[in-house]
């Protein structure tokens, strides 16, 4: 993977439970970077955009990623912040398909309305 084609800061988030509230009993949790790494963000083509909502997926994006010890963690339980706004993680990262060593590919689909103003 050539490092000219990522061009774009991404940062990788987990979230953590923190506690629970002794109100409601519901569970309050922050995020918290896991990793920031650099990028190659390409948005679905209007082909891939009508797929997509053919099958009720909100997939807006993928971004493809170096793969590293760090970065072969990502699940899908994790969410990705770019240019100013957070994405969920649809399914679990993807390798390349040759060596499966090189890269992974994440599907960014809209965040919760919560996460961004």
């Amino acid at each position: 993977m050539k490092a000219s084609n990522l061009k774009h800061r991404i940062t990788i988030q987990k979230e953590n439970v923190t506690g629970q509230d002794p109100k409601t009993g519901k569970q309050i949790s922050q995020w918290t970077d896991l990793a920031t790494v650099w990028a190659e963000v390409t948005d679905l083509s209007t082909k891939d955009q009508i797929a997509a909502k053919a099958v009720q997926s909100t997939i807006q994006a993928r971004a493809k990623i170096r793969y590293s010890q760090m970065t072969k963690q990502i699940t899908s339980s994790m969410r990705v912040k770019f240019d100013g706004y957070y994405y969920r993680i649809d399914g679990n990262p993807m390798a390349d398909p040759d060596s499966r060593r090189e890269y992974l590919t994440l599907n960014l689909a809209t965040g919760e309305k919560a996460w961004n103003p």
